[in-house]
């Protein structure tokens, strides 16, 4: 299983913000690996996220009314 492509599905089908322990609840995978597949996917410019509240906001690139 990819993570970031789970993560990247999983901002796609939700159309909302999410956390990474909403994303642990789902997948069933460790915390800190999602964290570390978050971060990746913040370097290459894919993922925007809120790091005062920990939320995934979305796909970079994408508007949905924020």
């Amino acid at each position: 299983m990819d993570l970031e492509k789970v993560i990247i599905k999983l901002l796609k089908d939700g159309k909302k913000t999410v956390k990474v322990g909403d994303i642990e609840r789902i997948t069933g995978v460790d915390r800190n690996s999602i964290q570390k597949a978050v971060n990746r996917l913040v370097i290459e410019g894919k993922i925007e996220i809120d790091r005062c509240y920990n939320k995934i906001l979305g796909l970079k690139g994408e508007t949905d009314g924020r």
